[in-house]
């Protein structure tokens, strides 16, 4: 008798591997939509830590001393910065980290010396319930917080920019 088709086992483990393959690219999938939005708010955090970065390079053009103090008007001039993260909330881009740039991502500024001035210019933020950078989320006011871990005197993240800077000369 010569019979066609499959048998029970047979199907089953067609099934079986199926599911496994399936599983996997789903897996792969969801991965890698992971590391897309990390390398995007990575990109958009070097973007905004630039924009400080060359704002504080534009206040030391024509100084006495090099300084790494936040400017002393904020957005349309009528505000006072307390700080770079109020400036670049401030500016007409404002912050970039989605989905709520003022609540979610924190520009922190450290400097040490006189002339030259050593200034680090890091970004923390949040996502979903992880902070990236030395930073603590407080849940319960939705603010953050600068915890400087390793005890060096500057807050890190992966995306911040450290340079020597001192007075210059407008050309």
């Amino acid at each position: 008798m010569n019979r066609h088709g499959l048998t029970l086992i047979e199907l089953m483990v067609c099934v079986t591997l199926l599911v496994v393959g399936i599983t996997a690219l789903l897996g792969a999938f969801l991965s890698q939509m992971a590391l897309n939005e990390h390398a995007r708010n990575m990109a958009w955090a070097m973007n905004d830590a630039n924009r400080v970065m060359e704002r504080m390079r534009q206040l030391n053009v024509n100084c006495d001393t090099p300084s790494a103090a936040a400017p002393s008007e904020c957005g349309d001039g009528n505000d006072a910065c307390a700080d770079w993260n109020d400036w670049l909330a401030d500016t007409a881009e404002g912050k970039s980290i989605e989905p709520d740039p003022d609540t979610y991502e924190l520009i922190t500024m450290t400097s040490t010396g006189t002339d030259p001035l050593q200034v680090t210019v890091a970004v923390c933020w949040r996502h979903k319930s992880r902070v990236i950078g030395e930073c603590t989320w407080d849940a319960g006011t939705e603010t953050f917080d600068t915890d400087d871990v390793d005890g060096d005197g500057i807050i890190e993240s992966p995306a911040m920019l450290s340079t020597l800077m001192t007075c210059r000369s407008e050309s």
